[in-house]
């Protein structure tokens, strides 16, 4: 299914996060097949144990295209493995915006790198632009390739 995603990303303060056991969470485990230099990424991904797909996405930061295909369990184990070290695992949280609860922020906590990411995803760039900015934001890291995921799954196996 193609889609065109749009979202931005920020780091987090710690210190003024909420709760987040209030809200409901995710496990989302994630390999790339691809290298960090490929115009082309290719992620297979799994959440929950539960849905599987392998996704080919350009490489944009706050819009990019996508295609996701959903595929068996079997086939993520295997791809799973195909992609070595390049992996990531991380429980994402949601939690609606103080403002709009029909906005759902998505808090990524990321415990092998200590890290902390909050991203917003929507249908147009109005809305991703508009979004309310919770006083727990930290620095905005939508355009830091950095912060995209996979160099994220490269800089924990450096």
């Amino acid at each position: 299914m193609y889609n065109k995603e749009i979202e931005r990303k920020w780091l987090v303060k710690r210190e003024l996060l909420p709760d987040l056991i209030n809200y409901p969470m995710s496990v989302i485990k994630t390999g790339y097949l691809s290298q960090v230099h490929d115009s082309l990424m290719v992620r297979i991904r799994s959440i929950d144990d539960e849905l599987f797909s392998i996704d080919l996405k350009d490489s944009g930061t706050k819009v990019r295209n996508e295609i996701t295909f959903n595929i068996t369990k079997e086939e993520f184990d295997i791809s799973f493995a195909l992609a070595g070290n390049k992996t990531l695992s991380k429980k994402r949280f949601k939690v609606p915006s103080s403002v709009d609860p029909s906005r759902i922020l998505e808090v990524d906590v990321i415990e092998e790198l200590d890290m902390i990411l909050v991203e917003y995803e929507a249908e147009s760039e109005t809305l991703v632009d508009t979004i309310f900015i919770e006083p727990w934001f930290g620095l905005e890291v939508t355009e830091d390739f950095t912060y995209t995921n996979i160099q994220l799954a490269y800089k924990k196996i450096q």
